[in-house]
């Protein structure tokens, strides 16, 4: 009877445990728009989409940003206000910024 006590436990441990490591791989949470890392994920995405796309887009403001941190890595998810060269006309954009950290010894 003892055993099978235990073995529920230990079962019930490793279900309760299981589901708190779930949360943590995808906890998220809000990061203030003038946090120096966030402005510059967002001037990287700009500057990438203007390579990538010929583009001449310029950053207007950040209207918010949430992180999202999973093993290995975090996801930035940024929506941004840019305009095209020297209109003055404003659209809204999604970025969505994966970033792994790698490491890998150099001999």
């Amino acid at each position: 009877m003892a055993t099978m006590r235990s073995s529920c436990l230990i079962i019930i441990s490793l279900l309760v445990l299981g589901s708190l490591s779930a949360f943590a791989v995808t906890c998220t949470k809000p990061m203030d728009v003038n946090d120096h890392r966030v402005v510059q994920i967002a001037l990287f995405a700009i500057t990438e989409y203007n390579h990538n796309y010929n583009a001449n887009l310029k950053l207007v403001k950040i209207v918010s940003c949430v992180t999202e941190a999973r093993r290995g890595g975090d996801l930035h998810q940024l929506v941004l206000l840019a305009s095209k060269g020297t209109t003055r006309e404003t659209n809204k954009y999604q970025v969505r910024l994966n970033v792994w950290l790698t490491m890998d010894k150099v001999e």
